[in-house]
């Protein structure tokens, strides 16, 4: 069986500083989570917005991620309902809000989008660290805020057959860090939303765009996961009154 050990060693060289610990994956090999520097420029305003970031409620979020060292994963029953907006500016929240050490996961491999939004490259990301290539975090340009991308998907197509390397990864990154927000595909269709990965994170966060999303469609998402795996939902696109 593949195990995961953490080591307090550093590891320095030109390119990256890793954190002080290692993930060991099977029983020789060693996969060091690098930090790379400097830190990234500015994220994209269009996106990464006071007004985005700081319509959070602090007090509601607090209640409803009580616990440390939760991975919380942010989907919709459509595409383009806003997750990747949502999942950004909350993550931008937990780090400047809580001063919570908050690692932002793109796990959109299909449509990924947090790499061009923070500008660096798309690899090394979790494809990578599925592959037992290289765990890679970027520093933002925000204290507390990391970022994971996607990487290329073309080095693995996760599948269901990863699920135990995506619980190793997650546990490593949790040792790591206070929050571990990740950016999901939508659920629906539900051939493209994995599925098989729900239960290696600790809650689910839906995005309902208040101009898109139907009843029908919400309800349909419960069809194939459990509403109890499901710990809030955000409304997007609200129109003041």
């Amino acid at each position: 069986m593949t195990s995961i050990k953490i080591f307090d060693k550093k590891e320095i060289n030109s390119e990256e500083v890793s954190t002080d610990g290692k993930v060991a994956v099977g029983d020789s090999s060693l996969l060091p989570i690098s930090i790379t520097v400097p830190a990234l420029k500015k994220a994209n305003p269009k996106v990464i917005a006071p007004k985005y970031f700081n319509s959070f409620n602090f007090s509601k979020l607090a209640a409803a991620f009580g616990n440390s060292k939760m991975s919380i994963g942010i989907t919709s029953a459509n595409r383009n309902d806003g997750k990747t907006l949502v999942a950004a500016n909350m993550a931008v929240s937990l780090a400047s809000g809580y001063k919570q050490k908050t690692l932002l996961v793109d796990m959109n491999f299909k449509r990924p989008k947090l790499h061009t939004i923070f500008g660096t490259e798309l690899t090394p990301g979790i494809s990578e660290a599925l592959a037992f290539k290289k765990m890679r975090v970027v520093p933002t340009s925000i204290d507390n805020l990391f970022l994971m991308t996607a990487g290329d998907s073309k080095v693995i197509v996760p599948g269901i057959e990863h699920t135990l390397v995506l619980r190793q990864v997650f546990y490593a990154l949790k040792m790591k860090f206070d929050f571990v927000i990740i950016d999901m595909s939508s659920i629906l269709p539900i051939d493209d939303f994995p599925i098989h990965f729900i239960n290696e994170i600790d809650g689910l966060v839906s995005v309902i765009d208040s101009n898109r999303t139907k009843k029908a469609e919400f309800k349909k998402i419960f069809k194939h996961l459990d509403e109890a795996q499901f710990i809030g939902y955000i409304f997007n696109r609200v129109t003041k009154a």
